[in-house]
């Protein structure tokens, strides 16, 4: 399976920093976005070590098959699904092992998107509000669900799609890598086929474009993935650009 793949941060039209982080590692299929919490740019401190922490521990374990692993293997999920489940667990304890050494940077935290490829299978992992989506030919899925409080209620039926998108509390999550040591990932795997794309964004870019213009941009850029971040990018500003940005494309070419 022939995948390519381009990742694009932009700080927006309304911020000071940003505060998202994203790490592609082509090695080992790995793409991940984070958009760190807390201001003063100790969200990006938190971003930051999320990133870097999955991959260090995705290519220990490419490495050393053998390497000890700090959290329980769940043998109801695959070995890909485990390593990609158990680095997001790491990533969360070493944040909330630096702002216990720095308390300057007490209540920063990250939400996160992450998919690690598996054959042909993509493995999603997410905490929080950042987004995973599929396009298939004509047609976008979102693969994760929202962690946030606007979605609990759209679930409880008290709240609609429209009346979400600008909620004041539409920026409250329920779940975030650096809250609490006992962080609760949710996976799901997703098998490509060739001409699939599989996106990952931080919430400025969902929050400034619905799932059909974000379907559009991606089909007509095709295996231009280059383009496609781009224009995302572009579009979210373009839509007022209200929080920082982030896109990771990758795009299964046909043979």
């Amino acid at each position: 399976m022939k995948v390519v793949h381009a990742g694009l941060s932009d700080v927006g039209r309304k911020r000071e920093h940003n505060e998202d982080s994203f790490v592609i590692v082509g090695e080992d299929s790995l793409f991940v976005v984070a958009d760190g919490m807390g201001g003063h740019a100790a969200g990006e401190v938190a971003s930051r070590i999320a990133v870097n922490a999955i991959a260090d521990f995705i290519a220990s374990t490419r490495r050393d098959a053998e390497i000890t692993w700090p959290y329980e293997y769940d043998t109801s999920l695959s070995v890909a699904s485990n390593r990609l489940k158990t680095s997001i667990r790491i990533a969360n304890q070493k944040i909330i092992d630096t702002i216990a050494q720095r308390r300057d940077l007490e209540g920063m935290g990250t939400t996160l998107v992450s998919v690690l490829l598996n054959d042909t299978t993509a493995c999603v992992a997410h905490v929080g509000d950042s987004r995973s989506y599929h396009v298939r030919g004509e047609q976008i899925t979102q693969l994760t669900g929202d962690h946030s409080w606007v979605n609990e209620q759209i679930k409880l039926g008290f709240l609609s799609k429209e009346d979400a998108v600008r909620h004041p509390f539409r920026n409250v999550v329920t779940r975030a890598l650096g809250s609490k040591e006992d962080v609760q990932v949710d996976l799901v795997e997703k098998p490509l086929e060739p001409g699939d794309s599989v996106l990952l964004c931080s919430d400025g870019l969902n929050t400034m474009m619905g799932d059909d213009e974000i379907l559009r941009i991606i089909a007509d850029a095709g295996a231009d993935v280059d383009s496609a971040v781009k224009r995302l990018v572009d579009h979210a500003n373009e839509q007022g650009g209200e929080d920082n940005v982030t896109a990771v494309l990758l795009h299964v070419k046909s043979v």
